[in-house]
Parts: structure tokens; C-alpha cells; sequence
């Protein structure tokens, strides 16, 4: 017998195919606004906050994900992966520069090493502060392949 899925795992199914939809489309940008330094509730704070950055901005909210990055700590050096809430953004209507432009300036106001942006043929991790991917200022990272 085959088994129910539950109510989160459909909203999580839903969820990827919006976002596949939206990539297909024109392309999409990955960011978050948490830091592995901070207090769960000062992160919330923040996430509230770049949610209404990103409406005002946009003219539309974020579908929301979990995600993890690798964070590099300040005093050690010691690098660690921190799960944090992402948004993800459509591109709508606007330009594919405007676009990143405003990814990349709304990253760097919440601190963060990077922002992902992803267009119909490639995906870059797009720098946002001064050493937050090292000597790089962009990285390709390839193609949008959901995971079946």
C-alpha cells in the first residue's frame, strides 16, 4: 500500500515546481539574511525585515527554503555549515542586470558572504562583500536540477 504523503512534504514538492517554473521562465536569485554569529531570534528579525525588502523592491514577496551555507568563523578561521531560512525571487519582468544589481545590493545591506543568481542557461555565486568567496568575485555553479 502506497503510503499519505503528508501536508509538508506536498508543500515542499509544490514549492520546487514554483521554483522550477519561475527558473525556466527568466531566472531566479537565492539569498538569506541570517548569520551563523547571530541569535535565532535576531535572525527572524532580519528574515522579517529582507521580507519586506524584497516585496517593496520587487512588487511581490519570496517563496521561502531551508538551506545551509558555509560560514567561516571571524575568530578561528574555522569554517561551519549554518542552516538558515532562504528566499527565493523571481525575476519577473525586470532586466537580467537590474536584476542581480539589486540581489547583490540587498545581500550586501544583510551582511552576507554571497547571493545566488540564476538565469535560464547558468547559475553564479555573486560576491557581496570583500572576501566573502575568497579571491573570487563570482562563481559558476551550473544549471537549476531539481532532484527527483
Amino acid at each position: 500500500m502506497e503510503r499519505m504523503k503528508t501536508y509538508k512534504e506536498f508543500l515542499d514538492e509544490s514549492s520546487l515546481a514554483r521554483i522550477k517554473s519561475k527558473s525556466d521562465k527568466g531566472g531566479i536569485a537565492v539569498m538569506s539574511a541570517s548569520r551563523g554569529d547571530k541569535s535565532a531570534k535576531q535572525n527572524r528579525a532580519k528574515g522579517k525585515q529582507l521580507d519586506k525588502d524584497i516585496r517593496g523592491r520587487f512588487g511581490r514577496g519570496a517563496t521561502k527554503v531551508t538551506g545551509s551555507y558555509m560560514e567561516k568563523d571571524k575568530k578561528t578561521g574555522e569554517e561551519k555549515k549554518v542552516k538558515e531560512k532562504s528566499h527565493v525571487i523571481d525575476r519577473g519582468k525586470m532586466g537580467k542586470r537590474k536584476f542581480k544589481k539589486a540581489v547583490k545590493k540587498l545581500g550586501k545591506k544583510y551582511g552576507q558572504d554571497s547571493v545566488l543568481t540564476q538565469t535560464k542557461k547558468t547559475a553564479t555565486l555573486s560576491a557581496t562583500r570583500k572576501g566573502g568567496l575568497g579571491k573570487s568575485k563570482g562563481i559558476n555553479v551550473g544549471r537549476f536540477k531539481p532532484q527527483g
